[in-house]
């Protein structure tokens, strides 16, 4: 498996080759839009006017307050449409995750998921996708202020605040695996996250370094999620095999031909015992292996 810090780059490999993903940024971009151009049209029509009157009526040039207030209504559409972007963006999010396991060829991991009661997924599903997503932003950023000053010290600066970041950031792309398809709540994913920080870290301080970039910050924040998602699929892969591997060392490899165990073990058959054959004695323990089989509620906890 691949080192963390390796699949945000393999998200961007990935999702290029991938048009079909391409479909699950291009909608929250057009809805952003068409809302920021509702947005603005309304807050021309009727706040400008009452800012620029209060204005006016608070003994402001006239000049001055229609300006003022025209530079009010631009600042006051372009929070709304953050608010709005902010809103969607997590729902879209888990969508490309979804579609980026079904395209690597992981639709059994919807199926052999922990089952979660649609109330509380639900509920779950909305602390994840509103409140814990303002959290995790709103914590960003506040360690994004915090750490701004070392981006006054050339790389070593801008790496040190990346590796800080670098933890929320990881946290925030897989609270939705987290939450949705291991059965956890979103303290047991926070106590796991902090409990891998290392690995977390050092995916975060790509992800985040790839999200300073200019321009290009607005695919890469897409991106990331995609790489994020190869990440949970190796991992899961990476599980399948050593379940596959302990329940085949479990499982005895029966000998050639019908002969009986006293063949085998000859000091230990009496006269009167009864000695069942190889065949039988097989077909008994690899029906009780099987019966012993991880439940899929176990084996979604070995998983990661």
């Amino acid at each position: 498996m691949a080192p963390p810090y390796t699949y945000p780059v393999s998200g961007i490999f990935y999702f290029l080759g991938h048009p079909q993903l391409w479909v699950k940024v291009i909608c929250p971009f057009l809805l952003t839009l068409v809302f920021g151009i509702i947005s603005l049209v309304l807050s021309f029509v009727f706040l400008l006017p009452l800012q620029a009157h209060a204005l006016i009526d608070a003994h402001c040039p006239a000049w001055l307050a229609w300006l003022v207030s025209v530079i009010f209504v631009l600042l006051e559409s372009a929070v709304l449409d953050v608010i709005f972007f902010a809103i969607v963006l997590p729902f879209f999010q888990d969508a490309i995750f979804d579609a980026t396991l079904r395209a690597r060829g992981l639709s059994r991991m919807f199926e052999t998921r922990v089952e979660v009661n649609g109330m509380l997924l639900c509920c779950r599903g909305v602390s994840s996708g509103l409140l814990l997503a303002w959290f995790l932003v709103l914590a960003q950023i506040v360690v994004w202020i915090v750490t701004a000053p070392l981006h006054l010290i050339p790389v070593l600066g801008t790496a040190i605040a990346c590796y800080i970041n670098g933890w929320p950031a990881c946290w925030g792309q897989h609270i939705h695996y987290d939450l949705e398809f291991r059965g956890f709540s979103v303290s047991e994913s926070r106590r796991f996250a902090w409990a891998n920080r290392g690995s977390y870290c050092s995916f975060g301080v790509v992800a985040c370094a790839l999200e300073l970039v200019p321009l290009f910050n607005l695919l890469f924040m897409w991106t990331n999620v995609v790489g994020a998602a190869l990440w949970v699929g190796d991992k899961y892969e990476k599980n399948e095999a050593i379940i596959a591997k302990q329940q085949h060392q479990r499982q005895p490899a029966p000998p050639s031909g019908n002969s009986s165990i006293a063949t085998i073990y000859p000091s230990v058959r009496s006269p009167s015992s009864f000695v069942p054959s190889i065949d039988s004695e097989t077909s008994r323990l690899l029906h009780q292996g099987t019966s012993s089989t991880t439940t899929k509620d176990g084996y979604q906890r070995l998983m990661y």
